[in-house]
């Protein structure tokens, strides 16, 4: 990834993966920013890194940081004006490489605590709009994310399904979102939690 050492980071944190995404997404909308880095760190924390000029950084960072908080849980979230070379060299070892860009449909996504509770979210995700389950992750400490993709409505029929599922098991739900247009650099995020890498 080419290092532009005169742009400035925006970071955000989150307890989770779902916040995380919701984050990334947000910041890329909310100014001419893009994606740096993304870092699922351990013990729960997953990182998002943007870069471009100060102040469009500064608009990505409170829209992240605002996005995290409505979903989930904010753990951090900073802008570096002019960070020295060596942390540029730290970032790339976060970085995340683009793919073509891609349409993306509405995503849906839940995050909970163990395997039980999310396999019983997808299948009553899936069972109750149709939506396609695109992506899995176990994030850390036991926090387990499902991605699924389709139309607005079926993504939204199927976040209330899977959180319903596991309410009625006594278990909660940590994070869950639907994003009804993903900004298309998200798609290199999504990718690392494709299906097709688990087999």
């Amino acid at each position: 990834m080419e290092q532009h050492f005169k742009d400035a980071f925006a970071l955000v944190e989150t307890q989770g993966m779902v916040p995380a995404i919701y984050a990334a997404d947000a910041m890329l909308k909310a100014a001419n920013v893009e994606l740096a880095g993304y870092e699922n760190v351990g013990s729960t924390l997953v990182t998002i890194i943007v870069r471009g000029d100060v102040a469009a950084c500064q608009a990505s960072a409170e829209a992240g940081a605002a996005a995290a908080a409505a979903v989930g849980k904010l753990t951090a979230h900073n802008v570096m004006p002019r960070p020295e070379r060596g942390v540029h060299a730290i970032v790339a070892t976060h970085g995340i490489e683009a793919l073509p860009d891609r349409r993306l449909k509405a995503l849906g996504m839940i995050e909970t605590f163990g395997i039980v509770y999310v396999l019983e979210a997808v299948d009553a995700m899936i069972k109750s709009s149709g939506v396609e389950l695109i992506g899995y992750e176990n994030v850390a400490s036991g926090y387990i994310s499902v991605l699924v993709e389709g139309d607005v409505s079926a993504c939204r029929t199927a976040v209330e399904a899977g959180v319903l599922a596991v309410g009625r098991m006594g278990a909660q739900v940590y994070s869950s979102v639907v994003i009804p247009s993903p900004h298309p650099q998200i798609a290199p995020i999504l990718s690392r939690y494709s299906l097709e890498g688990l087999a």
